[in-house]
C-alpha cells in the first residue's frame, strides 16, 4: 500500500485521487482521439463527462451501501474519498449505462456507436482506477502466503492484492476491445459489440475475483456483488447473441 504518493510542501498527493484523475484524463484523450474525425468530439466529450459523473456517483453510493461500517455517521467520510477511498465497479456500470442510454435518447445520438467508444475509454481508465484503489487501500483480498500478497494497514499478515489482479485482467480486456473496435470501423461489424463485450467481461472479472475476498453476507457460496454481476452477464450475453444473430441475417440478405 502507498496511500500518499508524494508530498508537495504541506500538501499530500493521494494515490487514489491521483490515479482517478489520471484515468479520467486518459479516457478523455481516447474519446478525443477516436471522435475527432467525426467532428463531434465536443458533443462526445460533454456526454462522456456527464456519464462519468453519473457513473462515479452511482459507484460511490453502492460502495457506501456495501461497506456501511467504514463510514458510520460521519458525513464527510461519504464525500472525501481520500479518507475512505472506494468505488463499486458494478454500481458504476449500471449507473453509467442508465444515464448514457437516457442521454442518447434525449440528444438523439447513436447509442450503439457512442457506447462502443465510451466502453473502450472506460476500460483503459479502469486499469489505473484499480491501481489507485489498491495503493489507497480501498480493497484487498483474503489473507494469503502467496508471493504477491501485500500488507494492509490495520490488518494482520498479507492479503491478496485483488484490485491489482483486476487491473491486469482489465488491461488484457482493454487490448482486446481496442482490436474489436478497429474491426468494427474497418469490417463494418455491428455497432454495440464493444459495449456488450465490455459489459460481459468486466462482471466476469468481478465474479471470479470475488472468491478471493471476504464478505459478511453470502447466498450459498456467492456474495451479493457476484449475484449482481451474474445478472449483468446474463443480460449482456443474451443481448450479444441477439445482435450477432440479427447481424448475420442482415448479411445473408445483402449477399
Amino acid at each position: 500500500m502507498l496511500p500518499v504518493l508524494f508530498t508537495i510542501g504541506p500538501f499530500n498527493v493521494y494515490a487514489f485521487g491521483f490515479f482517478l484523475a489520471f484515468s479520467f484524463l486518459l479516457s478523455t484523450f481516447i474519446i478525443w482521439r477516436e471522435a475527432k474525425e467525426e467532428f463531434k468530439e465536443e458533443e462526445y466529450l460533454d456526454a462522456f463527462l456527464l456519464t462519468g459523473i453519473a457513473g462515479l456517483v452511482s459507484a460511490r453510493i453502492l460502495y457506501i451501501f456495501m461497506h456501511p461500517g467504514d463510514f458510520g455517521l460521519n458525513i464527510l467520510r461519504y464525500i472525501v474519498v481520500r479518507e475512505t477511498p472506494g468505488l463499486s465497479l458494478v454500481g458504476g456500470l449500471v449507473g453509467g449505462f442508465l444515464f448514457l442510454f437516457w442521454y442518447c435518447r434525449q440528444k438523439k445520438y447513436n447509442f450503439g456507436h457512442i457506447s462502443d467508444l465510451f466502453s473502450l475509454a472506460a476500460s483503459f481508465s479502469l486499469v489505473f482506477t484499480k491501481i489507485g484503489e489498491q495503493l489507497g487501500g480501498a480493497g484487498f483480498g483474503k489473507a494469503t502466503n502467496f508471493i504477491l500478497g501485500v500488507r494492509i494497514i490495520g490488518q494482520s499478515g498479507r492479503h491478496h492484492p485483488v484490485e491489482l489482479y483486476e487491473a491486469l485482467l482489465i488491461l488484457v480486456l482493454s487490448i482486446v476491445l481496442y482490436y474489436i473496435y478497429n474491426r468494427i470501423n474497418r469490417k463494418k461489424w455491428p455497432e454495440g459489440i464493444v459495449f456488450l463485450f465490455f459489459t460481459i467481461f468486466i462482471p466476469v472479472i468481478i465474479f471470479l475475483l470475488e472468491f478471493l475476498k471476504d464478505h459478511p453476507l453470502y447466498l450459498y457460496i456467492f456474495s451479493a456483488k457476484q449475484l449482481g454481476a451474474f445478472v449483468i452477464i446474463c443480460i449482456a450475453a443474451w443481448s450479444l447473441f441477439v445482435k450477432l444473430k440479427t447481424s448475420g441475417k442482415k448479411n445473408k440478405l445483402k449477399s
